[in-house]
């Protein structure tokens, strides 16, 4: 929507500024108006680089749960999306955080049907990500989950602890 609200601006403003810049031989001028539009284009495309390149493994891992564990519900056969995909009713939404403790995966069900296998990945996700869940947080709403890899953790050991 920002995108199309900036595209009509700058096209507004090339219709008002054109005609005086192609008398005066200006024609790089004609170009600055659209450069608005790299900002709202630039949020999008940096969302989409991130997730299919930067961290492409992550994402992978990630969708590979999703459809082992039936965390998506999808509409009827016949009905299709743009890319002749089923359509998703409903999906988890999952959110990925690396922290200095380990790393959150929070699950949200959002509806769908198989809510409950949302606080059961523990083992799913200890073997795709190869780390151990040291805790589980239940709500209401959503299912937190902390993974670390124990066998990196150091341990330090002083004189005053014996």
């Amino acid at each position: 929507m920002a995108v199309g609200v900036t595209l009509v601006a700058s096209m507004g403003i090339e219709y008002k500024v054109a005609p005086h810049l192609l008398t005066s031989s200006n024609y790089t001028a004609l170009a600055y108006p659209f450069l608005i539009n790299i900002i709202p284009l630039g949020y999008p495309c940096w969302k989409w680089i991130n997730l299919h390149i930067v961290n492409y493994k992550i994402h992978k891992q990630l969708m590979s749960i999703v459809h082992s564990e039936q965390l998506i519900d999808y509409g009827d056969k016949k009905e299709t999306s743009t890319f002749n995909e089923r359509k998703v009713e409903y999906g988890v939404k999952i959110i990925y955080e690396e922290t200095s403790e380990g790393i959150y995966i929070t699950v949200y069900p959002n509806g769908i049907k198989h809510s409950d296998a949302t606080q059961t990945l523990n083992n799913r996700l200890e073997e795709t990500f190869n780390m151990n869940v040291l805790s589980v947080d239940h709500q209401l709403s959503y299912t937190r989950y902390l993974l670390r890899d124990v066998d990196k953790q150091q341990m330090g050991v002083t004189d005053n602890a014996f």
